[in-house]
């Protein structure tokens, strides 16, 4: 594992995602209507293909291919493996047919930044007129893994080429170069180049499930400034042998005439919630009043207080 690897917790051994350090607080920018519906308990967490980035779920894709180019001689079993792992990971990401037995299920993802009083943050979600939620992040973290454990995780997106690249490196020496079950023919990358198609086979499925995990925390580096945590919630919808109460309801909103899918997730408290600022633009002398008369009506105790970066228009 490389060194700046080694000190950081992580999702676990196989996912090499960094995890909040503790006593780390995690903020959420959004409009009046997104504070007011969390604050009643509740979070809309949008399907992942329909986040901003057009390049999303497909960065930690490209660098298992150069991974793989790097590593392997003979281009004619590189280019069967990248092709195997890359159909998978596509079928992965369709969406079924009405009446097949797989399970339809979508992944859904919450926003959150590192970052508080952020210039791009402010821009990109509420054009410097919403609001910053700070929360304690271990304890809004424990909020949901009580009800979601079995398909929630939680991690910072890595955004470094060379991290990107050493994690995949990592996790594939890890795991299935470490004389694991069923991969005993693999002790090294030079291995790879003796692939059979048997073995391309064994490899595809389990290769593919771990890329489109990594997946969901890369993202290309131009978008670093965000300084993002995502919370990830795996949700099944229909179909395949999963029981009717852990089906999860799949709702619709329009956004720029887009129908965008996602999913409500309860809050069960909202002792996380720590503080709330106001966009630097929301020059109203009643915007700080009324989140204090909307926190008192709650019986909340929380900080309310206005950006101090000096935006004039």
């Amino acid at each position: 594992m490389g060194s700046g690897q080694k000190d950081k917790r992580t999702i676990d051994e196989t996912l090499l995602i960094p995890i909040l350090e503790d006593g780390k607080r995690l903020y959420h920018y959004t409009s009046a209507a997104g504070l007011q519906g969390i604050c009643g308990g509740e979070f809309w967490v949008t399907e992942r293909s329909f986040l901003n980035d057009i390049m999303e779920f497909q960065v930690a894709t490209q660098i298992f291919c150069e991974v793989i180019d790097r590593h392997m001689a003979n281009k004619t079993r590189s280019e069967k493996l990248k092709k195997k792992v890359c159909d998978e990971i596509d079928r992965l990401n369709t969406p079924g047919m009405l009446g097949e037995e797989v399970a339809y299920s979508g992944d859904y993802v919450i926003s959150f930044s590192l970052d508080n009083d952020s210039i791009l943050m402010w821009s990109e979600y509420s054009d410097f007129y919403g609001y910053c939620m700070e929360f304690d992040g271990e304890e809004l973290i424990e909020t949901f893994q009580s009800n979601d454990s079995y398909s929630f995780l939680h991690g910072q997106v890595v955004y470094d080429h060379d991290e990107q690249v050493k994690i995949i490196e990592n996790t594939l020496e890890m795991e299935i170069m470490n004389h694991e079950p069923g991969f005993e023919y693999l002790n090294s990358w030079s291995d790879l180049d003796d692939l059979t198609n048997e073995n391309i086979e064994d490899l595809y499925l389990w290769i593919a499930v771990i890329i489109n995990a990594y997946n969901v925390f890369f993202k290309l580096e131009c978008f670093k400034g965000e300084n993002e945590y995502r919370f990830v919630f795996m949700s099944i919808h229909d179909g395949g042998r999963v029981k009717e109460n852990e089906r999860e309801k799949q709702y619709f909103r329009i956004k720029n005439e887009v129908l965008t899918p996602f999913i409500k997730k309860k809050i069960q408290r909202l002792n996380p919630l720590k503080s709330v600022m106001i966009g630097p633009k929301n020059k109203s002398d009643i915007a700080e009043k009324g989140l204090r008369y909307f926190f008192r009506n709650m019986k909340l105790e929380v900080n309310v207080y206005k950006s101090q970066m000096p935006i004039r228009y």
